[in-house]
């Protein structure tokens, strides 16, 4: 799912604007993983490079 997709859902459910704008989607780097674990660990060291400073997968 992109990222205008999940804003999209957003919006319907009523979700406004002021909220959007600090939703951070789609994220998690692209590891080459497919199991529920492996999409964890790519989740957490987006969330990690984000922390620190580092570069996020590209949108």
């Amino acid at each position: 799912m992109n990222s205008s997709t999940i804003l999209d859902h957003l919006r319907a459910d009523g979700i406004r604007q002021k909220a959007l704008v600090r939703v951070y989607a789609p994220i998690g780097l692209d590891l080459g993983g497919s199991t529920p674990e492996e999409i964890a660990v790519s989740i957490l060291a987006e969330i990690i490079a984000v922390r620190r400073g580092g570069k996020a997968a590209d949108r």
